[in-house]
């Protein structure tokens, strides 16, 4: 059975790495190298001098140590971004709190995803994991990277080529939805950004939302979301009840879900099987609200790798629910959304700018 990740490309993709010497660059290095799938175009340990190195050609995927001690990650992260818009960029750093937090400030900037790089390797199967998921990571980014126009030169940007796919849209559920989830992925954090800034203040029903994220990086993220749109995010926790206007984020490495009835949902967290692949993933968080909401309910499928959250879009369809998703253009990687828009399971299919209006839309009736 084919994964979702395997994506042929007949190129290799080019990558350039810009970390401190040591830990993260010596890992980074050895996952890259000896695959004839990479093209590694180097490794900096400035990033001046990656910075320079990228304003000289394409590139298809950029890896930054979040953690660099001796420049500004973030300073080197929004040159890349000013240079190339739509640069795919991987921040890669040990899991420590202070990383975690500058990582999320890497998201805000436009970073499309972050790999936990161990401190050290107390098995070859680690190594082998790690250079697994740094493939992973750069096969798909890469892939959406060349589905948009190569750069040529800083001043010569062109728009995305739109996709081919057929999207059939589907009319909008007529019932009042009474609880909001979305789902997200690589991307993500800046996207749920963009929706919560927008979502009205009294906000009427509650929002449950899975990100696939690493563990610790969803209170950030949670912390972070209630700080900038001063609405209330927390990180789920067991046997949590529900709220209308509270934003609930599943926490890494375990799989939220609802349970009770629509009087009294509360939060159920389990740490089950992965399931397309993640931990968490979106589709157990679907199925459970879809026994309690029925009809009731609008999903939101926002940028992200793969295709988690189609089957539970199917089962909201199914029931008589709502759903949207983000568009091509504006997506980091449109796996997800793309998913559920081709299946014909979407009412609208909406740049990220759009979405909180639409979502707004079905409260003022």
């Amino acid at each position: 059975m084919s994964s979702p990740f395997d994506i042929i490309d007949t190129a290799s993709f080019s990558v350039l790495v810009i970390a401190d010497p040591g830990t993260v660059d010596d890992h980074l290095t050895a996952a890259l190298s000896d695959t004839s799938e990479i093209e590694l175009i180097g490794h900096h340990a400035s990033g001046v001098d990656g910075v320079s190195a990228f304003r000289k050609r394409h590139i298809d995927v950029i890896f930054v140590d979040i953690g660099m001690a001796q420049e500004d990650p973030l300073l080197t992260l929004r040159r890349l971004i000013r240079i190339d818009p739509s640069a795919k960029i991987v921040m890669a750093s040990t899991l420590s709190f202070s990383n975690v937090r500058q990582s999320m400030m890497g998201f805000e900037r436009g970073a499309a995803e972050f790999i936990n790089t161990p401190a050290t390797f107390t098995q070859q199967s680690s190594a082998a994991e790690f250079k697994a998921e740094v493939l992973r990571v750069v096969r798909l980014l890469a892939h959406a990277r060349r589905q948009e126009n190569p750069r040529s030169t800083p001043a010569a940007m062109l728009p995305p080529v739109e996709p081919t796919d057929k999207i059939i849209l589907r009319s909008p559920s007529t019932e009042r939805p009474q609880v909001l989830a979305i789902g997200s992925s690589t991307g993500g954090p800046q996207a749920l950004m963009t929706v919560f800034d927008g979502l009205a203040d009294d906000f009427p029903v509650p929002i449950l939302v899975t990100q696939h994220m690493p563990k610790t990086f969803t209170a950030v993220l949670a912390n972070t979301i209630s700080g900038r749109t001063n609405k209330t995010a927390v990180e789920a926790e067991e046997g949590m009840r529900v709220s209308p206007g509270t934003i609930y984020i599943a926490p890494g490495d375990f799989h939220m879900t609802i349970v009770g009835d629509r009087a009294s949902p509360t939060i159920s967290l389990n740490q089950g099987p992965q399931i397309n692949y993640c931990r968490p993933s979106v589709d157990p968080m679907v199925d459970s609200i879809i026994a309690i909401y029925g009809a009731n309910i609008l999903l939101t499928i926002l940028t992200g790798m793969g295709s988690d959250g189609k089957d539970g879009a199917d089962g909201v369809v199914k029931a008589g629910g709502t759903v949207i998703a983000q568009d091509f253009a504006s997506s980091t990687v449109w796996g997800m959304p793309r998913a559920v828009a081709i299946a014909g399971l979407c009412s609208q299919v909406l740049p990220i700018d759009e979405i909180a209006k639409q979502i707004n839309s079905y409260f003022s009736v």
